[in-house]
């Protein structure tokens, strides 16, 4: 009987109307026999006796619960390691056709608790007669940092997360009336949206600034940049103190610039709406490691 042989992984958050999950979808060319238990760190899910038709490597996910997924060709078979953050309540299922798919569930019902009493308020920075930065080529600030907004807002909807936006369209407001929404919401985070913009095209990088006045809000900027950059691989350009965010009072802020619009190859990268996927995830994975610690401190 020739072996199953396992062709491709690949993982997605997938959100069904009442529970999503962080699903792992194994693809194979015909059905195998397997074993999966419970680890310390998450589970360890085997192909028994199936070849892998596919590189094997530790796949980086940082989905906000799932860490990362090692793959590896031993001889009783492909073994799965899933690294988790989080102890998840999991379920395993096929789905018949080519390629056949083993599919594994893992719940995300620790993420929805905590984000769904949250309330955000989300800021594109700029707007009408203040356009920011401009790229080499044509991208405005004012624009690119709308669709992080979106992004942002569209991974957050799902866990009914209170979101409220400081404009919604090509206008322009003051730092005071921005962070102002944030009081009136009495909001629990208040992030705004920005690029680095240099006169030197070879300053590239990512950076996070903070209100000086909200105790932590600097580890939440460390926290926040360190899964920017994991997610987006950019350089790091460090944390600061960011005055203007002094209005918010001890609401917990952040300005964050994901990339420095004035170098040629990240104005490029800017025009790929995955980076804007990714720096969303990267930015809630930092809340998630600061509301987390906070909550242990308990």
């Amino acid at each position: 009987m020739t072996a199953s042989r396992i062709t491709n992984i690949w993982n997605k958050v997938h959100h069904n109307p009442s529970r999503p999950v962080s699903r792992v979808v194994v693809e194979s060319t015909s059905p195998f026999q397997f074993d999966a238990k419970e680890s310390p760190s998450g589970i360890t899910f085997i192909a028994q006796g199936a070849r892998a038709n596919m590189y094997c490597e530790t796949i980086e996910v940082y989905d906000g619960l799932i860490e990362w997924i090692r793959v590896e060709e031993q001889p009783q078979g492909v073994i799965f390691e899933i690294k988790t953050n989080h102890p998840s309540p999991w379920q395993i299922s096929s789905e018949p056709g080519i390629p056949y798919r083993t599919v594994i569930n893992f719940v995300r019902d620790h993420l929805f608790n905590l984000f769904s009493s949250k309330i955000f308020v989300i800021d594109a920075g700029h707007g009408g007669n203040d356009p920011g930065g401009r790229g080499p080529v044509d991208l405005l600030e004012k624009n690119v940092t709308m669709a992080m907004v979106t992004a942002l807002q569209d991974l957050l909807k799902p866990l009914k997360s209170q979101i409220y936006l400081t404009r919604t369209g090509d206008y322009p407001l003051s730092q005071w009336m921005r962070c102002n929404l944030a009081l009136k919401m009495n909001a629990d985070v208040f992030i705004s949206f920005h690029t680095y913009h240099s006169t030197d095209a070879s300053v590239q990088g990512t950076a996070v600034k903070y209100n000086p006045r909200a105790p932590g809000c600097n580890r939440l900027a460390q926290f926040t940049l360190e899964e920017i950059v994991r997610k987006i691989k950019r350089h790091s350009r460090g944390v600061g103190p960011d005055q203007q965010l002094r209005y918010l009072g001890l609401i917990p802020g952040l300005t964050v610039e994901p990339v420095a619009i004035s170098n040629w190859v990240e104005e490029g990268l800017l025009r790929n709406p995955t980076l804007y996927k990714k720096i969303a995830q990267g930015i809630f994975n930092g809340l998630l490691r600061f509301w987390g610690e906070k909550k242990g401190e308990k």
